[in-house]
C-alpha cells in the first residue's frame, strides 16, 4: 500500500520523507498514504502550539529572543495538560475499594428475573389481521 507507493513518489516534503523512514525503522511496511498525511497535519498542530507557547512565555518575561527555557516550559505544560496517562494505581486501587464498599443486591432464590416482555427479541411486535366475518356481515 502507502510503503511501496511512498518510495516512488517523485518528490515528498522532508517530514514526510522523516515520518516514512520512522515507519519503516518500526517496522510498518504497508500503510495508506493518508497515513503520512495525517502525522504530518499532528506534528505541525503539535510545534505550532508549542511555538506560541513559547511566545507567549518569552513576552512573558520580557526577552528579546525565544530561548531554550520558553520551548522547554511549552513543551512540558503541553505534555501536562494534552497528553495524560492512566490514573497512578493507588487512586484506581483507593477508587476501587470505595465503590466496593457498598455490597451489591442480593439475588433472590430464583435467580435475576428477566425484563419485561416488551423488551424481549423473541416478543412479536407486530399484529396479525384477520378476516373474521361477523354476523352482522351475513346479509350479503
Amino acid at each position: 500500500w502507502g510503503g511501496e507507493k511512498a518510495e516512488k513518489a517523485v518528490h515528498q516534503p522532508r517530514n514526510a520523507v522523516t515520518i516514512r523512514n520512522i515507519l519503516l525503522e518500526m517496522g510498518v511496511r504497508k500503510y495508506k498514504p493518508r497515513v503520512i498525511d495525517q502525522l504530518m497535519e499532528f506534528f505541525q498542530r503539535y510545534v505550532r502550539d508549542i511555538l506560541e507557547d513559547a511566545y507567549d512565555y518569552q513576552q512573558h518575561a520580557k526577552n528579546k529572543t525565544m530561548g531554550p527555557q520558553d520551548i522547554k516550559l511549552a513543551i512540558q505544560n503541553k505534555l501536562a495538560y494534552s497528553f495524560l496517562g492512566p490514573p497512578p494505581p493507588e487512586l484506581t486501587s483507593a477508587l476501587a475499594k470505595d465503590v466496593n464498599r457498598v455490597p451489591l443486591e442480593k439475588i433472590s432464590e430464583a435467580g435475576i428475573p428477566p425484563p419485561s416482555s416488551k423488551f424481549l427479541l423473541t416478543t412479536p411486535n407486530f399484529e396479525v389481521k384477520t378476516n373474521d366475518v361477523s354476523d352482522e356481515d351475513d346479509g350479503r
